[in-house]
């Protein structure tokens, strides 16, 4: 039997700003009026009221089928004032489903309700979780939740590690460099691919139209194809850079439609290919690493354009699941979920502009773990060191990312693990998050980090203090809700309460 873990602007051959904003607005009306449309039940206007703030707190599929609901709501609810409740309602990993024994595959812990999948191909039991098949989650959760003043949103994450397991998912995928399927992460479901775009039109449309769930959030934790093949990444340990993506037949019909050489871009990327094998086995180049990789890119520009162009199919993609969930139920909250990696690295930075975002967003979860993000941080200079970073030493390569990034007074590289990045670290990134957004109703509701699990025994661990400092300088920072994090069955009793506290000490309790 399963069980739940227990609780211890224009690039070249782009798109113009203003095609974008144009595409953005297309289909069920526009998203930035579908963003203005929320602005009332966000409660947008001025700071946030006391009782009123959006209070959130993921949990697993596996602990609300099978815990003391009641039991839980209440504890959240005393400790920290959660009104909003986001299970990981589909998922295909086990310590968000919260499965920790037996077979696993994951999927839709609620039934689906196939008409709304008619255009993706798969059948019922391709889309049902088959861990707990007599229980849904919603139906079990919502009216309980109700009676605790919760309401309850849909957290959809891409996290599929398992194509070949489910039938019908293979052919989702993206497609590698060399012309093979991606088997798992860093690859995914390619979100070009209109298979993929109607499954996940389909759980949205499913959850709005047969549940009284009030929002939903989206997540990806994956990059373009140019920073995974040079390993930066927060993961640390490089990814095979021949299985970069994607180069499917609808990437390659939308780079062709934008005047893209599929063939140049192919050649650049399997330069990039032999220069991170290069790097990790072989001697320093005569000129050095970075200036090696910069020759790249000169003679080969369609890697940069390639690049584009899969941050911007995300972008088409979040536009689009935005317009559609708004056209079945205005009133829904609909947001995203962005990875921790835009904190640590300048180029995904660049690639989730807030700006942007904020077109087709009700509201944005930063990942904003400052305890864990000691351990990433490090593993992601690990991994930046793998190629085009190597001519710095690891302390070098920190101290330049802290720069780019506006992070100071942060530990050294040979502190951190052992100590977290600082409550100021939240503080400023979530300012810069407000700033991103200025202009929209979209609010930032960062992911604050509670007993977030790390790899390494002398990592630091949060404790009550630092719980309620971050949580703190969220709002210091200028947030209008929170997303504690990153799963209620894995917090401890004594953090969450000081989670609680500090939003008591600010009068939004």
């Amino acid at each position: 039997m399963a069980t739940f873990l227990p609780s211890h602007r224009r690039p070249a051959h782009g798109l113009s700003r203003r095609d974008f904003i144009r595409m953005t607005a297309l289909g069920g009306g526009a998203a930035a009026a579908g963003v203005r449309s929320a602005a009332a039940a966000l409660e947008s206007a001025g700071p946030p009221k006391k009782g009123a703030t959006p209070v959130a707190i993921p949990i697993s599929a596996a602990a609300v089928i099978e815990g003391d609901l009641d039991r839980m709501f209440e504890d959240m609810t005393s400790r920290a004032g959660v009104n909003i409740l986001m299970p990981f309602i589909y998922t295909h990993e086990e310590h968000r489903a919260g499965v920790e024994k037996g077979p696993f595959r994951g999927g839709n812990y609620a039934t689906p309700h196939m008409q709304f999948y008619a255009d993706t191909g798969l059948k019922y039991e391709d889309l049902r979780a088959p861990e707990f098949p007599k229980v849904d989650l919603f139906e079990r959760v919502i009216p309980v939740a109700q009676r605790h003043g919760i309401r309850t949103f849909a957290w959809i994450i891409e996290d599929n590690h398992r194509p070949l397991a489910i039938a019908g998912w293979e052919g989702m995928y993206e497609v590698d460099t060399h012309g093979q399927r991606a088997k798992g992460h860093p690859g995914g479901p390619c979100n070009r691919n209109p298979r993929y775009r109607a499954l996940l039109r389909g759980l949205m449309e499913d959850y709005l139209t047969s549940y009284a769930v009030e929002g939903i959030m989206w997540g990806s934790e994956r990059q373009g194809g140019m920073l995974t093949a040079l390993g930066i990444s927060q993961s640390g340990a490089p990814a095979d850079p021949g299985k970069v993506t994607c180069f499917c037949e609808f990437c390659q019909a939308a780079a062709k439609a934008e005047g893209i050489s599929v063939d140049r871009a192919r050649k650049g990327f399997l330069e990039i290919e032999a220069f991170a094998r290069a790097c990790r086995s072989g001697p320093a180049p005569t000129d050095g690493y970075f200036t090696t990789f910069w020759r790249i890119l000169l003679a080969y520009p369609e890697v940069l354009a390639w690049e584009s162009l899969w941050v911007r199919g995300r972008h088409e993609l979040e536009a689009e699941l935005y317009r559609h969930a708004k056209s079945v139920r205005p009133s829904a909250l609909v947001g995203w979920h962005l990875w921790h990696n835009i904190s640590f690295s300048p180029f995904q930075r660049a690639e989730e502009d807030y700006s942007v975002l904020k077109q087709f967003s009700d509201f944005l979860r930063p990942a904003l773990y400052n305890n864990s993000a000691g351990e990433r941080m490090r593993a992601f200079v690990d991994g930046a060191r793998s190629g085009v970073f190597r001519d710095l030493s690891k302390e070098q390569a920190l101290q330049l990312f802290y720069a780019q990034l506006g992070e100071t007074g942060e530990a050294d590289y040979s502190k951190l693990g052992p100590e977290p990045l600082s409550a100021a670290y939240v503080e400023r990134e979530t300012r810069r998050a407000v700033k991103g957004v200025a202009g929209a109703a979209t609010q930032i509701w960062p992911g604050v980090d509670i007993d977030v699990p790390l790899s390494k025994k002398d990592s630091s661990r949060c404790t009550p203090e630092s719980v309620g400092q971050a949580v703190a300088a969220a709002f210091h920072g200028g947030a209008e809700g929170i997303i504690l994090s990153r799963n209620y069955i894995e917090m401890k009793p004594d953090n969450l309460s000081a989670a609680g506290a500090a939003m008591r000490g600010l009068g939004l309790l």
